[in-house]
């Protein structure tokens, strides 16, 4: 570590601390604009989600484990991607793997695409039908418009489907009274790797019936360095623009618009989305929600290498995803009884166009059609006691049917101190890419396996949970979650397969042999762990969060074994610690560290290699022109010029290594 960062970072704690200690003790207080983080601990107890049951709902009467991070924790985490935001949440890994992908999973299972955790943006999915998952570099989501994203660890199958697994991520955007008039930001690193952001945002119409908001941005990256210092070239540069309309049909009916559009000319993809919500509060006082959204994912030009004897060999291709989603919602209160009901339809399609002799996928084209529906009810037991149980039944076109199931308990032993019981059954399907991916042609029609395998069955994980949130004082509070995971049936790619075939030369007895990949479910795996986290404020002036994770997996060495089936998942450190520090020094001056010790996962190709490593990410900002604009210097990664965090690139033989960054961002409303 230089002895620069050093200097600075000593400079700005005794700074933060020297102003802090001095400082007004309403000043929290006087801060304009809400925000969770300037509410009391008791009235964050009975703040309002709605991930969990798909209702709003109390945090403190969730029946699974729920984290917030709220709009202020985004906006302090500075010009960095949004998958960085995820490290504050317990039992979540982010692990920056190359300057355009991070791997982000929960309780044990972070990948690239973080395929068994549902992704959502206001409630609409964010799956990629061909890869499976979500890639969030790809989806145009701006932090400015982001109120606050509610995270959900373990099974949400039966109120979000069948790729909410292992979690939820729902990313909830401002309405658009919140986001009248205009905005301009802008973000930019000081040095090498450079990071470019910058928006522009107006919006109209909150005295009438119609009210509506546009954003366009540009997002740009140059990657970061390998271990000798030399730069991946894995740059970025993406236009995306957004449009939020919300039309107030009557005092109880309500139509929201959404779409967006997202062109990264560097890595030839495309995406763009509509999304239509209409919204009526019954007779009954119940609610009745109707949602149709579309996505398209285009990809041009893209070298996919076959896996085998014969990777030298390679497609390129144009591919071509779209999912379309029809969706029913229905929620009414009788008696004791709180019940969600909906169902589904949604179709996945996709195209591949070869622009070589090889194939991308057998066939190249393929729908998939599903349809589900859930039902879920809530029971209030006593005025201190409410049981939840559900079901849901799905049907697609690949696996067939399949179901997810589960019960709850949560139990008020006194005020503000809370017990959760939870058991559950949940699934996720294969991707298409898992079941058609294509072997290469070698010559004469002759083909090696592919990867694909359209036999794959679902996963599926049985969990058991029990949880404690609490206010142990009027300025502490803790969270404490435990869990068992049972999973069987994990899908993983079998590796060095034989493949052998009588050779073309007529009257030959000679028999060629070649090796190939090929997905198969391989493995079952318990995981267990406790994840603890705290809210306190020792002052007005002063916030910190913390927490700590522990997880244990069985027969570890299963999920990274390159030859019996491997997963591609990023094995989970045992232990990890996150604590934030917010400091108000006044009303206008905010100083933000967030720092994080990750232990030592399993030292393979693809997983970090190594000693555990420390982060510590800070920013120093400050509001002026009553308000109306901000100015912030900050840094990430400030104890280490460069740190593993996992990732390896075959083509340079190195390690990835996440650099230090230097940045500063100015905001102005108008």
């Amino acid at each position: 570590m230089s002895r620069l960062p050093i200097y600075i970072l000593i400079f700005i704690l005794v700074l933060g601390f020297s102003s802090g200690v001095s400082a007004d003790e309403n000043s929290l207080d006087e801060l304009n604009g809400e925000d969770l983080t300037d509410m009391s601990l008791e009235e964050l107890m009975e703040v309002e989600i709605f991930s969990s049951a798909r209702r709003p709902q109390s945090i403190s009467q969730a029946s699974r484990a729920v984290y917030i991070i709220t709009g202020e924790e985004i906006r302090q985490a500075g010009p960095v991607r949004l998958e960085d935001i995820f490290r504050l949440v317990p039992g979540m890994d982010v692990f920056q793997t190359e300057g355009l992908v991070s791997q982000v999973g929960s309780r044990g299972y972070t990948k690239w695409n973080n395929e068994r955790m549902q992704i959502l943006l206001d409630g609409r999915p964010l799956y990629d039908p061909y890869l499976g998952g979500a890639l969030f570099y790809l989806h145009p989501i701006f932090a400015e418009n982001i109120e606050r994203i509610e995270v959900i660890r373990g099974s949400a199958g039966v109120t979000w489907g069948v790729n909410a697994m292992n979690g939820l991520i729902n990313i909830i955007t401002k309405k658009t009274a919140d986001t009248q008039r205009g905005l301009v930001a802008g973000g930019i690193s000081l040095h090498s790797p450079h990071l470019r952001q910058g928006l522009l945002r107006y919006g109209s119409g909150v005295d009438g019936p119609l009210s509506w908001r546009a954003t366009i941005g540009d997002f740009s990256n140059n990657g970061f360095a390998y271990s000798n210092g030399e730069r991946v070239d894995d740059n970025y540069d993406a236009f995306q623009a957004t449009l939020r309309g919300e039309l107030k049909l009557a005092d109880d009916e309500t139509v929201i618009f959404t779409g967006g559009h997202q062109n990264a000319s560097s890595n030839n993809e495309e995406l763009r989305y509509l999304n239509l919500l209409w919204e009526k509060l019954l007779d009954d006082d119940s609610t009745l929600n109707l949602r149709w959204s579309e996505s398209c994912i285009a990809r041009s030009d893209k070298h996919n290498y076959f896996s085998g004897s014969n990777n030298d060999l390679f497609t390129l291709v144009d591919t071509h995803s779209r999912e379309e989603m029809f969706e029913l919602q229905h929620n009414l209160k009788h008696e004791q009884h709180n019940i969600v009901w909906g169902a589904d339809y949604t179709r996945d399609i996709y195209t591949s166009s070869p622009k070589n002799d090889q194939d991308n996928t057998i066939p190249d084209n393929f729908v998939n059609d599903q349809c589900s529906a859930f039902v879920e009810d809530e029971i209030t037991l006593s005025d201190n006691q409410w049981f939840t149980i559900g079901y849901r039944g799905y049907y697609n076109e690949l696996t067939h049917f399949d179901w997810a199931a589960s019960m709850s308990l949560v139990w008020e032993l006194v005020p503000n101190h809370f017990l959760r019981g939870a058991v559950s059954r949940s699934f996720r399907r294969p991707t298409m890419w898992q079941e058609f991916r294509a072997g290469p042609l070698k010559y004469d029609g002759f083909r090696i396996n592919g990867e694909g395998n359209d036999s794959l069955d679902n996963e599926r994980m049985v969990s058991y949970e029990i949880g404690y949130r609490g206010q142990l004082r009027e300025n502490l509070s803790i969270n404490v979650e435990g869990y068992l995971n049972k999973d069987k049936d994990m899908m993983a790619l079998n590796k060095a397969l034989v493949q052998e075939s009588q050779p073309w030369l007529p009257g030959s007895d000679w028999v060629e042999t070649d090796w190939y990949d090929k997905w198969n479910n391989v493995y079952d795996v318990t995981t267990y762990g406790i994840e603890t986290s705290i809210d306190w404020k020792p002052a007005n002036w002063w916030l910190l969060r913390g927490f700590h994770a522990y997880i244990h997996q069985t027969d570890r060495n299963k999920l990274t074994n390159w030859r019996t089936g491997e997963t591609g998942i990023i094995l989970s450190p045992k232990h990890r610690v996150g604590l934030t520090n917010r400091f108000y020094l006044d009303k206008s001056t905010t100083l933000n560290t967030q720092l994080y010790w990750t232990d030592t996962a399993t030292p393979y190709y693809e997983y970090i290699p190594g000693d555990p490593f420390w982060r510590l990410d800070v920013r120093l900002s400050r509001r002026f022109c009553n308000d109306q604009a901000e100015f912030a210097v900050g840094a990430t990664n400030l104890l280490d010029k460069y740190h593993y965090e996992g990732g390896y690139d075959w083509g340079a033989g190195e390690y990835n290594e996440a650099p230090r960054q230097y940045y500063m961002q100015l905001s102005y409303s108008f």
